[in-house]
Protein backbone atom coordinates (compact mmCIF):
# COMPACT_ATOMS: atom_id res chain seq x y z
CA UNK A 1 0.00 0.00 0.00
CA UNK A 2 2.37 2.61 0.51
CA UNK A 3 4.40 1.47 -2.22
CA UNK A 4 2.03 2.07 -4.27
CA UNK A 5 0.99 5.58 -2.59
CA UNK A 6 4.15 6.96 -3.02
CA UNK A 7 4.57 5.79 -6.86
CA UNK A 8 0.79 7.98 -7.02
CA UNK A 9 2.82 10.59 -5.40
CA UNK A 10 5.66 11.03 -7.94
CA UNK A 11 3.06 10.55 -10.76
CA UNK A 12 1.69 13.75 -9.53
CA UNK A 13 4.92 15.40 -9.14
CA UNK A 14 6.49 14.70 -12.26
CA UNK A 15 3.35 15.63 -13.83
CA UNK A 16 2.79 19.54 -11.97
CA UNK A 17 6.78 20.14 -12.04
CA UNK A 18 8.72 18.80 -14.68
CA UNK A 19 12.48 18.76 -14.69
CA UNK A 20 14.45 20.70 -12.27
CA UNK A 21 16.59 23.65 -13.47
CA UNK A 22 19.02 25.40 -11.63
CA UNK A 23 20.04 29.21 -11.80
CA UNK A 24 23.53 30.78 -11.35
CA UNK A 25 22.61 33.22 -8.99
CA UNK A 26 21.96 32.75 -5.06
CA UNK A 27 21.50 29.26 -3.51
CA UNK A 28 17.84 28.74 -2.58
CA UNK A 29 17.04 27.41 0.78
CA UNK A 30 13.29 26.65 1.44
CA UNK A 31 12.49 26.05 5.50
CA UNK A 32 9.73 24.37 6.15
CA UNK A 33 7.44 24.94 8.82
CA UNK A 34 3.92 23.16 8.85
CA UNK A 35 2.38 25.11 11.69
CA UNK A 36 3.70 28.64 11.71
CA UNK A 37 6.47 30.78 9.96
CA UNK A 38 9.36 31.51 10.97
CA UNK A 39 9.22 33.23 14.13
CA UNK A 40 10.66 36.80 15.15
CA UNK A 41 13.42 34.95 17.41
CA UNK A 42 14.24 32.68 13.91
CA UNK A 43 14.09 36.14 11.69
CA UNK A 44 17.03 37.62 13.65
CA UNK A 45 19.53 34.97 12.90
CA UNK A 46 18.05 33.81 9.32
CA UNK A 47 18.36 37.48 7.99
CA UNK A 48 22.18 37.15 8.66
CA UNK A 49 22.42 34.41 5.82
CA UNK A 50 20.47 36.72 3.48
CA UNK A 51 23.50 38.08 1.88
CA UNK A 52 24.32 35.10 0.43
CA UNK A 53 21.17 32.28 0.10
CA UNK A 54 17.94 33.71 -1.45
CA UNK A 55 15.51 31.94 1.24
CA UNK A 56 12.00 30.82 1.20
CA UNK A 57 9.42 29.52 3.99
CA UNK A 58 6.57 27.36 3.46
CA UNK A 59 4.03 27.27 5.97
CA UNK A 60 0.60 26.39 6.64
CA UNK A 61 0.08 29.48 9.37
CA UNK A 62 -1.64 32.59 9.09
CA UNK A 63 1.12 34.76 9.71
CA UNK A 64 3.82 35.50 7.20
CA UNK A 65 6.91 37.09 8.39
CA UNK A 66 9.39 38.20 5.69
CA UNK A 67 11.88 40.61 4.68
CA UNK A 68 13.97 42.02 1.74
CA UNK A 69 15.85 38.32 0.82
CA UNK A 70 13.42 36.35 2.90
CA UNK A 71 9.57 35.41 1.58
CA UNK A 72 6.94 33.48 3.44
CA UNK A 73 4.57 31.29 1.06
CA UNK A 74 1.23 29.73 2.76
CA UNK A 75 0.28 26.38 1.26
CA UNK A 76 -3.55 26.16 1.54
CA UNK A 77 -5.86 22.96 2.56
CA UNK A 78 -8.29 22.48 0.39
CA UNK A 79 -11.12 23.55 3.22
CA UNK A 80 -9.42 26.76 3.02
CA UNK A 81 -11.04 27.42 0.44
CA UNK A 82 -14.44 26.85 1.46
CA UNK A 83 -16.79 29.00 3.11
CA UNK A 84 -19.89 26.39 4.02
CA UNK A 85 -18.95 26.06 7.83
CA UNK A 86 -20.19 22.55 7.72
CA UNK A 87 -18.29 21.59 4.53
CA UNK A 88 -14.97 23.43 6.57
CA UNK A 89 -15.54 21.14 9.65
CA UNK A 90 -15.76 18.35 7.60
CA UNK A 91 -12.75 18.82 5.85
CA UNK A 92 -10.84 20.03 8.76
CA UNK A 93 -11.57 16.63 10.45
CA UNK A 94 -10.82 14.25 7.56
CA UNK A 95 -7.36 16.01 6.91
CA UNK A 96 -6.57 15.83 10.78
CA UNK A 97 -6.87 11.70 10.35
CA UNK A 98 -5.59 11.41 6.93
CA UNK A 99 -2.55 13.55 6.36
CA UNK A 100 -1.84 14.30 10.32
CA UNK A 101 -2.56 17.84 9.29
CA UNK A 102 -0.66 19.33 12.00
CA UNK A 103 2.76 18.05 10.85
CA UNK A 104 1.82 18.03 6.99
CA UNK A 105 2.52 20.85 4.10
CA UNK A 106 0.03 21.02 1.50
CA UNK A 107 1.18 20.82 -2.25
CA UNK A 108 4.89 20.98 -1.30
CA UNK A 109 5.60 18.93 -4.14
CA UNK A 110 4.38 22.05 -6.09
CA UNK A 111 6.54 24.66 -4.78
CA UNK A 112 10.43 23.02 -4.21
CA UNK A 113 11.42 22.91 -7.46
CA UNK A 114 14.89 24.99 -8.03
CA UNK A 115 15.77 24.82 -4.51
CA UNK A 116 19.42 24.02 -3.66
CA UNK A 117 18.33 22.83 0.04
CA UNK A 118 15.48 22.17 1.53
CA UNK A 119 15.77 22.56 6.03
CA UNK A 120 13.18 20.49 7.68
CA UNK A 121 12.80 19.92 11.41
CA UNK A 122 13.06 16.60 13.05
CA UNK A 123 13.20 13.16 11.86
CA UNK A 124 10.01 12.19 13.00
CA UNK A 125 7.91 15.03 11.36
CA UNK A 126 5.53 14.09 8.97
CA UNK A 127 6.82 17.20 6.41
CA UNK A 128 10.54 15.82 7.10
CA UNK A 129 9.45 12.74 5.46
CA UNK A 130 7.38 14.82 3.07
CA UNK A 131 10.88 16.65 2.01
CA UNK A 132 12.65 12.99 2.24
CA UNK A 133 10.01 11.86 -0.48
CA UNK A 134 10.75 14.70 -2.93
CA UNK A 135 14.55 14.84 -2.74
CA UNK A 136 15.44 12.17 -5.66
CA UNK A 137 13.15 14.21 -7.92
CA UNK A 138 14.22 17.84 -7.36
CA UNK A 139 18.02 16.72 -6.17
CA UNK A 140 18.00 19.17 -3.23
CA UNK A 141 20.41 18.49 -0.27
CA UNK A 142 18.24 17.91 2.86
CA UNK A 143 18.68 19.37 6.23
CA UNK A 144 17.43 18.27 9.26
CA UNK A 145 16.66 20.54 12.59
CA UNK A 146 16.70 18.84 15.74
CA UNK A 147 15.78 19.36 18.86
CA UNK A 148 14.55 16.46 20.52
CA UNK A 149 15.93 14.79 23.44
CA UNK A 150 13.31 11.84 23.63
CA UNK A 151 14.79 8.23 22.17
CA UNK A 152 13.61 9.07 18.30
CA UNK A 153 12.00 5.08 17.83
CA UNK A 154 9.93 5.57 20.91
CA UNK A 155 6.58 4.52 20.26
CA UNK A 156 6.71 3.77 16.96
CA UNK A 157 4.93 1.37 14.71
CA UNK A 158 6.69 -0.48 12.10
CA UNK A 159 5.18 2.14 9.21
CA UNK A 160 6.86 5.12 11.55
CA UNK A 161 10.06 3.25 11.76
CA UNK A 162 10.11 2.86 8.01
CA UNK A 163 9.52 7.38 7.29
CA UNK A 164 11.91 7.91 9.99
CA UNK A 165 14.71 5.56 8.32
CA UNK A 166 14.30 6.62 5.34
CA UNK A 167 14.56 10.51 6.84
CA UNK A 168 17.39 9.41 8.10
CA UNK A 169 18.79 7.44 4.90
CA UNK A 170 18.32 10.82 2.72
CA UNK A 171 19.24 13.13 5.11
CA UNK A 172 22.61 15.38 4.27
CA UNK A 173 23.05 16.83 7.12
CA UNK A 174 21.67 17.65 10.63
CA UNK A 175 21.56 20.76 12.76
CA UNK A 176 21.23 19.91 16.76
CA UNK A 177 20.38 22.68 19.53
CA UNK A 178 21.03 20.84 22.00
CA UNK A 179 23.76 18.00 22.45
CA UNK A 180 21.16 15.42 23.48
CA UNK A 181 19.61 15.67 20.34
CA UNK A 182 22.84 14.31 18.14
CA UNK A 183 23.05 11.79 20.90
CA UNK A 184 19.50 10.38 19.76
CA UNK A 185 20.27 10.72 16.16
CA UNK A 186 23.61 9.08 16.36
CA UNK A 187 21.63 6.48 17.90
CA UNK A 188 18.85 6.23 15.26
CA UNK A 189 21.57 6.29 12.87
CA UNK A 190 22.67 9.03 11.72
CA UNK A 191 26.56 9.44 11.05
CA UNK A 192 27.98 11.75 13.44
CA UNK A 193 29.94 13.52 10.64
CA UNK A 194 26.68 14.75 9.45
CA UNK A 195 25.59 16.22 12.07
CA UNK A 196 26.56 19.61 13.83
CA UNK A 197 25.65 20.90 17.03
CA UNK A 198 24.35 24.93 16.52
CA UNK A 199 22.72 25.51 19.54
CA UNK A 200 20.41 28.56 19.64
CA UNK A 201 21.72 31.94 18.96
CA UNK A 202 20.69 35.21 20.27
CA UNK A 203 20.59 39.41 19.67
CA UNK A 204 23.30 40.00 22.68
CA UNK A 205 23.34 43.79 21.57
CA UNK A 206 19.84 43.83 22.24
CA UNK A 207 20.06 41.25 25.57
CA UNK A 208 22.53 43.26 27.49
CA UNK A 209 23.21 44.48 31.07
CA UNK A 210 20.51 47.46 31.67
CA UNK A 211 22.32 50.80 32.86
CA UNK A 212 22.32 52.57 36.56
CA UNK A 213 19.59 50.32 38.26
CA UNK A 214 16.41 52.13 40.20
CA UNK A 215 16.98 51.33 44.06
CA UNK A 216 13.60 48.64 44.39
CA UNK A 217 13.01 45.94 46.80
CA UNK A 218 14.29 42.24 45.00
CA UNK A 219 12.36 40.63 41.68
CA UNK A 220 12.12 36.99 40.91
CA UNK A 221 11.07 36.55 37.22
CA UNK A 222 10.35 34.20 34.77
CA UNK A 223 9.32 34.76 31.11
CA UNK A 224 7.32 32.04 28.86
CA UNK A 225 4.83 29.95 28.61
CA UNK A 226 2.71 29.08 31.28
CA UNK A 227 2.72 25.05 31.18
CA UNK A 228 2.64 22.20 33.69
CA UNK A 229 6.37 20.98 33.23
CA UNK A 230 7.13 24.86 33.38
CA UNK A 231 7.03 24.10 37.36
CA UNK A 232 5.45 27.64 37.94
CA UNK A 233 2.79 26.07 41.15
CA UNK A 234 6.22 25.61 43.17
CA UNK A 235 7.82 28.90 42.34
CA UNK A 236 4.86 30.37 43.08
CA UNK A 237 5.26 28.60 46.88
CA UNK A 238 8.91 29.39 46.96
CA UNK A 239 8.18 32.90 46.61
CA UNK A 240 5.50 33.14 48.98
CA UNK A 241 7.78 31.14 51.92
CA UNK A 242 10.57 33.69 50.98
CA UNK A 243 8.20 36.79 51.15
CA UNK A 244 9.58 37.55 47.55
CA UNK A 245 8.36 39.83 44.78
CA UNK A 246 7.42 37.20 41.78
CA UNK A 247 6.82 38.48 38.05
CA UNK A 248 5.52 36.14 35.21
CA UNK A 249 5.42 37.23 32.56
CA UNK A 250 3.75 35.08 29.55
CA UNK A 251 0.54 33.33 29.21
CA UNK A 252 -0.84 29.79 28.94
CA UNK A 253 -3.32 26.70 29.77
CA UNK A 254 -2.05 27.00 33.22
CA UNK A 255 -2.97 30.20 34.37
CA UNK A 256 -6.06 30.32 36.19
CA UNK A 257 -4.73 27.47 38.18
CA UNK A 258 -1.68 29.72 39.37
CA UNK A 259 -3.75 33.00 40.11
CA UNK A 260 -5.31 30.76 42.32
CA UNK A 261 -2.39 30.17 44.47
CA UNK A 262 -0.52 33.40 43.64
CA UNK A 263 -0.56 35.77 46.76
CA UNK A 264 -0.08 39.80 46.78
CA UNK A 265 3.54 39.53 45.71
CA UNK A 266 3.13 37.96 42.35
CA UNK A 267 2.30 40.03 39.35
CA UNK A 268 1.21 38.15 35.83
CA UNK A 269 2.40 41.05 33.44
CA UNK A 270 1.08 40.40 29.62
CA UNK A 271 3.23 38.47 26.72
CA UNK A 272 5.06 40.82 25.09
CA UNK A 273 6.13 40.87 21.12
CA UNK A 274 9.74 38.89 20.99
CA UNK A 275 11.37 42.91 20.56
CA UNK A 276 10.09 44.14 23.75
CA UNK A 277 11.04 40.83 25.91
CA UNK A 278 14.23 42.15 26.56
CA UNK A 279 13.43 45.40 28.86
CA UNK A 280 11.61 42.58 31.05
CA UNK A 281 14.93 40.87 32.44
CA UNK A 282 16.00 44.44 32.97
CA UNK A 283 13.11 44.60 35.94
CA UNK A 284 14.46 41.36 37.85
CA UNK A 285 17.16 40.46 39.74
CA UNK A 286 17.01 36.62 39.67
CA UNK A 287 15.38 34.86 36.61
CA UNK A 288 14.00 31.19 37.90
CA UNK A 289 13.13 28.26 35.79
CA UNK A 290 11.68 25.33 37.94
CA UNK A 291 10.93 23.06 35.22
CA UNK A 292 9.98 19.26 36.36
CA UNK A 293 9.52 16.15 34.36
CA UNK A 294 6.51 15.55 32.88
CA UNK A 295 5.78 11.84 31.01
CA UNK A 296 6.66 12.56 26.68
CA UNK A 297 7.97 15.92 27.64
CA UNK A 298 11.38 16.96 28.37
CA UNK A 299 12.90 20.00 28.37
CA UNK A 300 15.27 21.15 25.41
CA UNK A 301 17.19 24.31 25.05
CA UNK A 302 15.32 27.07 27.76
CA UNK A 303 16.39 29.81 25.11
CA UNK A 304 14.97 32.21 27.74
CA UNK A 305 18.47 31.30 29.72
CA UNK A 306 20.42 32.86 27.58
CA UNK A 307 18.24 35.71 27.28
CA UNK A 308 18.72 36.37 31.23
CA UNK A 309 22.36 35.40 31.08
CA UNK A 310 23.35 38.07 28.28
CA UNK A 311 21.17 40.68 29.99
CA UNK A 312 23.50 39.91 33.28
CA UNK A 313 20.83 38.45 35.51
CA UNK A 314 21.99 35.56 37.86
CA UNK A 315 19.71 32.51 36.91
CA UNK A 316 18.57 29.64 39.16
CA UNK A 317 17.00 26.75 37.23
CA UNK A 318 16.33 22.68 37.78
CA UNK A 319 19.01 20.23 36.69
CA UNK A 320 16.60 18.51 34.03
CA UNK A 321 16.47 18.41 30.53
CA UNK A 322 19.60 20.56 27.86
CA UNK A 323 19.28 23.03 30.93
CA UNK A 324 22.77 22.18 32.34
CA UNK A 325 24.07 22.60 29.03
CA UNK A 326 23.01 25.88 28.61
CA UNK A 327 23.73 27.14 32.07
CA UNK A 328 27.00 25.43 32.16
CA UNK A 329 28.59 26.24 35.64
CA UNK A 330 27.10 29.95 36.00
CA UNK A 331 24.11 29.68 37.54
CA UNK A 332 22.21 28.12 40.42
CA UNK A 333 20.87 24.32 40.07
CA UNK A 334 17.84 22.71 41.84
CA UNK A 335 16.35 19.65 42.22
CA UNK A 336 13.43 19.80 40.03
CA UNK A 337 9.59 19.92 41.87
CA UNK A 338 12.26 20.38 45.91
CA UNK A 339 10.17 23.72 46.83
CA UNK A 340 12.62 24.29 49.93
CA UNK A 341 15.89 23.98 47.63
CA UNK A 342 14.09 26.27 45.44
CA UNK A 343 13.20 28.86 48.48
CA UNK A 344 16.97 28.29 49.69
CA UNK A 345 18.33 29.13 46.10
CA UNK A 346 16.16 31.98 45.94
CA UNK A 347 17.18 33.69 49.75
CA UNK A 348 20.86 32.88 48.90
CA UNK A 349 20.87 34.92 45.75
CA UNK A 350 18.73 37.83 47.45
CA UNK A 351 20.84 37.73 50.35
CA UNK A 352 24.45 37.78 48.31
CA UNK A 353 25.14 40.97 46.17
CA UNK A 354 28.34 39.50 45.83
CA UNK A 355 27.40 36.34 43.95
CA UNK A 356 24.59 37.81 42.30
CA UNK A 357 27.03 40.57 40.50
CA UNK A 358 29.02 37.76 40.20
CA UNK A 359 26.26 35.27 38.33
CA UNK A 360 25.45 38.12 36.13
CA UNK A 361 29.14 38.67 35.34
CA UNK A 362 29.88 35.38 34.71
CA UNK A 363 26.49 34.66 32.85
CA UNK A 364 27.30 37.22 30.53
CA UNK A 365 30.00 36.55 29.67
CA UNK A 366 29.27 32.71 28.56
CA UNK A 367 26.36 33.51 26.49
CA UNK A 368 28.83 36.35 24.42
CA UNK A 369 31.27 33.44 23.57
CA UNK A 370 28.33 30.74 23.04
CA UNK A 371 25.48 32.11 21.98
CA UNK A 372 25.72 34.57 19.91
CA UNK A 373 23.36 34.89 16.62
CA UNK A 374 26.64 35.68 14.66
CA UNK A 375 28.03 32.17 15.55
CA UNK A 376 25.37 29.93 14.94
CA UNK A 377 24.81 31.55 11.91
CA UNK A 378 28.32 31.43 10.77
CA UNK A 379 28.15 27.09 11.66
CA UNK A 380 24.98 27.54 9.39
CA UNK A 381 26.94 29.12 6.43
CA UNK A 382 29.83 26.80 6.51
CA UNK A 383 27.94 23.66 6.41
CA UNK A 384 25.81 24.82 3.91
CA UNK A 385 28.63 25.64 1.73
CA UNK A 386 30.76 22.43 2.46
CA UNK A 387 27.70 20.31 1.30
CA UNK A 388 26.71 22.35 -1.77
Amino acid sequence: MESANRKFYFSIISYVCGERSRGEDMKKIAFLRPAQTLSQYEMDYVRLLEDEFELQVFTVGESAIGSENVSAVRLKWPDQFMWNGRERSFMNAFYARVFRRRYHLPGLEKVLKGFDIVQAGEARSEYSYQAALLKPHFGYKLFLSASENQPIFEDCNNSMRRRIELVLERTDHAFCIPMEAQERLISAGLASDKITVIGHGIDCDRFCPAGEKVERDFRVGYCGRFRKEKGLSNLIRAAKESDIELLLLGEGPEEDELRKIAGEKVRFLPARLYHEIHTFYHDIDLFVLPSIPVPGLVEQFGFVLMEAMASGIPVAASRIGGIPNVLGDVGIFVEPGNVEELKNAIIKIRDDADLRKELGIRGRARALQLFRREAVVNKMRERYRKVL
